[in-house]
């Protein structure tokens, strides 16, 4: 991918907060810490949310979701797409984490930049915002499946639910062989112009 290709694209990457000190295996720990690096590389700015799974009250972890957001529509100005490391939460908190952090980020976002965008365009814009669900590999744990099952149903509804706002979700499944590299490399031509022409659909790297 050639330098500049996401020069003034903004994303914003979540994660969990406790993944770097318990143990995962590597590629579940660099999945969103290689969106962000190849990203940043490529032009883009990037903003991160580490995602606390052992919030004092159900509600913290979304409250830090919104100040966070909040604070980068304020900052930059906008928010063009948001990525979700499913696999991270996953590792830390199992399915519900995994489920749970995608919906809180997800709102969040189209709450406070998408849909708001979407509103004060003059027409419907091609491409308001961008999601993408990075879902965990099969071998992660006993409810990965589940897991991936779940981003991609989520995926697929609010396509639907949201294109009216110019919103397209899509979900990755990264595979057995799949480095964090490439799974990086797939977010930025996501986020690129030519990303704008996918949504609903699951992203399969698992192979045949």
């Amino acid at each position: 991918m050639h330098p500049g290709l996401l020069e003034g694209v903004s994303l914003l990457v979540v994660g969990s907060a406790e993944l770097g000190s318990k143990p995962a295996a590597p590629e579940l720990q660099s999945l969103g810490q290689a969106v962000c690096e190849t990203c940043v590389r490529l032009g883009s700015g990037v903003h991160a949310y580490m995602r606390e799974s052992d919030a004092p009250t159900p509600t913290a972890g979304e409250a830090g979701m919104y100040a966070v957001v909040a604070n980068a529509v304020s900052a930059p100005g906008r928010i063009d797409m948001l990525v979700v490391d499913g696999a991270a939460l996953f590792a830390c908190g199992g399915l519900r984490e995994c489920l749970d952090g995608a919906w809180d980020a997800t709102r969040a976002v189209a709450n406070l930049a998408f849909i708001p965008a979407a509103a004060a365009a003059s027409s419907p814009a091609p491409s308001t915002g961008r999601i993408v669900y990075l879902a965990p590999r099969q071998e992660a744990g006993e409810q990965a499946g589940a897991a991936r099952a779940g981003l991609e149903n989520l995926g697929r509804t609010l396509s639907t639910e949201w294109a009216r706002y110019g919103i397209t979700v899509v979900t990755i499944a990264p595979g057995e062989a799949s480095t964090a590299g490439e799974v990086a490399a797939l977010c930025a031509y996501l986020a690129s112009p030519a990303g704008a022409y996918f949504s609903g659909c699951l992203l399969d790297l698992r192979g045949p």
